[in-house]
This record gives C-alpha cells, sequence and structure tokens, in this order.
C-alpha cells in the first residue's frame, strides 16, 4: 500500500485542464501576431484548425482521465478541465457565427 502523499498524478486530466488555456494562448498569439490582418489566409487557417483540435484534444483527454480518478485521483482537475473544454468551444462556436 502507497502512502497518499506519494501517488501519482492523473496527467490525462492535468493535460486536459491545461487545453482550454493552451487553446486561449494561441487565439491571443494569433492575434497578437497579425492584428488588423487578422483575416489573413494564414490567421484564419491557424484559427480555424488549431485552436478547435486543441480544445477537442481536451475533451477526449478529460474523458480518458475520468477512469483512471479511482485509481490516479485528481477528479477536480478531469471534471473541471472537461468543463472548461466545453465553455471554451461553445465560445470558439460562437465566435465563428459572429464573424463569419
Amino acid at each position: 500500500m502507497m502512502p497518499r502523499g506519494s501517488q501519482k498524478a492523473n496527467s490525462l486530466a492535468i493535460a486536459g485542464f491545461l487545453a482550454p488555456f493552451v487553446a486561449a494562448g494561441i487565439t491571443g498569439i494569433l492575434i497578437l501576431a497579425f492584428g488588423e490582418e487578422i483575416t489573413s489566409s494564414w490567421a484564419s487557417i491557424s484559427y480555424l484548425t488549431i485552436v478547435p483540435l486543441t480544445l477537442l484534444t481536451g475533451i477526449v483527454l478529460c474523458l480518458k482521465s475520468i477512469p483512471l480518478i479511482e485509481k490516479l485521483g485528481d477528479k477536480d482537475y478531469a471534471y473541471s478541465g472537461l468543463t472548461l473544454n466545453i465553455l471554451f468551444l461553445i465560445v470558439y462556436i460562437t465566435s465563428l457565427i459572429y464573424f463569419l
């Protein structure tokens, strides 16, 4: 039996929790880098592919980490990461509807 303090981290849950912040960082970098030319083809392609793939990857990671909660813990990271990914994906879809 392992002591409670030396338990391994649920790295899938942690990575899934951090994914929406990575997507927001990518969006911020695109806005800062392209500024007024944000509608250029390179920025549009990046925004239309990289950001949703990052969010969907976060959702998949969080869903894969849920069965590991019993063994590894980090229930808060798994469920809050799933909630944040879904919320950011809704905001992303709303921004697409608004701007397109």
